[in-house]
């Protein structure tokens, strides 16, 4: 398989079809509940996520969706979409790479609580900055920017414009309450 083909292939499936399922799920769900219109042009769909990207800064009550106010820390929109599937990424990957190496955690504590804190905050803002930065973090150094801002790109329009479409699936998506559901489970493990 040529060299190019293997980069297209990976920029699809490691960032186009993530950023695809994400966007359709939080446009969705701003459709779903009126923010959005389903009818509404590119523009107005900017202007609208402005909104309610002020709406969300000035809320004083706390939000039981974590990846619409990440997203909406990211700007909203395409970018934010990126970002936050980059954030996403980079954190379920130090997880499960703490995870894999038990040793790390005892490691993370050797120096003291208080160094690990320190390192703590660091690595959150490094990643922070990485997943802002992540159309560098995303291609590498080997790898064409372009085709991977393009693909981010047209994985954000195709699910954007998939979200515009009332589905059964997506109406079970946006009603599902989580935490309720995780609540229920731990109940009944401890139950039983």
């Amino acid at each position: 398989m040529p060299l190019i083909l293997t980069h297209l292939l990976r920029a699809i499936f490691e960032l186009g079809l993530p950023v695809a399922a994400l966007s359709w799920l939080l446009f969705y769900r701003l459709y779903s509940r009126g923010e959005l219109a389903r009818d509404a042009d590119h523009k107005t769909i900017q202007s609208s996520l402005k909104q309610v990207k002020e709406a969300t800064k000035k809320s004083k009550t706390h939000t039981d969706n974590v990846l619409h106010t990440k997203w909406m820390k990211f700007g909203g929109g395409f970018y934010g979409v990126a970002a936050l599937w980059t954030l996403i990424v980079i954190e379920v990957g130090g997880v499960v790479s703490t995870l894999a190496d038990p040793s790390s955690i005892k490691a993370m504590f050797s120096h003291g609580l208080i160094e690990f804190f320190v390192n703590l905050l660091v690595n959150q803002f490094t990643t922070f900055v990485q997943a802002l930065i992540w159309f560098d973090w995303w291609p590498g150094k080997q790898h064409d920017l372009v085709v991977w801002i393009a693909i981010a790109y047209l994985g954000y329009i195709a699910g954007l414009n998939l979200a515009r479409r009332e589905t059964a699936l997506g109406s079970r998506v946006v009603s599902w309450h989580w935490r309720a559901q995780l609540r229920s489970w731990f109940h009944r493990d401890n139950d039983g």
